[in-house]
């Protein structure tokens, strides 16, 4: 069982061991990591990363929980700057769903975890990614309710989340990819308004492009 940190010391030491594991799965690949690695990389004794991680996979939980909440952190900072309230439902879905895609292929960690998803605790980023989105896409759509009256929303925002992320992970382990990126989008961006958009909606007005 995991130890948690409990003065500001012991937190640092967890933090920087995180860091470090981000680090080697970075240089080594997750199969090239071990809890050595990891101590090293760190500058700590083998000893003192098991007083709070009793093996690799722990430390692979603990990561992945983090760069959901930092994951999370970056799509609310978009949804502030980009101010999604002002934009027709098509725009910023293309939008959030070109964000996504740049995020992970620009991130030499974000591929490696990918490739190798099916071993990983997905659930600890995909449940506070979903919040996340929930938490963003709920005040759009109380907002916008005359433009897009989307009946069960939570459950339908359920579906979309889910189908982006697994659909977008399939397309970027795929090598060559079957489509062109600017079809997938395209593809993807319609599935969404498929589900939340409703007869009636704004005709979309054009957007700069947000990268």
């Amino acid at each position: 069982m995991r130890r948690l940190p409990r003065q500001q010391r012991s937190r640092e030491l967890v933090n920087r061991l995180i860091d470090a594991t981000a680090a080697v799965i970075t240089e080594r690949g997750l199969d090239g990591t071990t809890t050595n690695h990891i101590a090293e990389k760190a500058g700590v004794s083998v000893g003192s990363l098991y007083q709070y991680f009793p093996d690799k996979e722990a430390l692979l939980e603990a990561l992945l929980e983090r760069m959901g909440r930092d994951i999370g952190t970056k799509f609310r900072a978009w949804a502030e700057q980009f101010d999604v309230n002002r934009y027709p439902l098509r725009d910023v879905a293309r939008t959030a769903v070109t964000v996504g895609l740049y995020m992970i292929r620009n991130d030499p960690l974000m591929r490696e975890l990918v490739r190798n998803w099916n071993r990983v605790p997905t659930d600890r980023v995909l449940d506070q990614l979903e919040q996340v989105f929930l938490v963003i896409a709920q005040p759009y759509f109380l907002k916008n309710y005359r433009d897009y009256p989307v009946k069960n929303l939570e459950a339908k925002l359920y579906v979309v989340v889910n189908a982006a992320i697994f659909t977008t992970i399939r397309y970027l382990l795929q090598e060559p990819a079957p489509i062109t990126e600017k079809d997938y989008i395209r593809a993807m961006t319609d599935m969404i308004v498929g589900l939340l958009d409703a007869p009636g909606a704004r005709t979309p007005a054009p957007v700069s492009d947000p990268m």
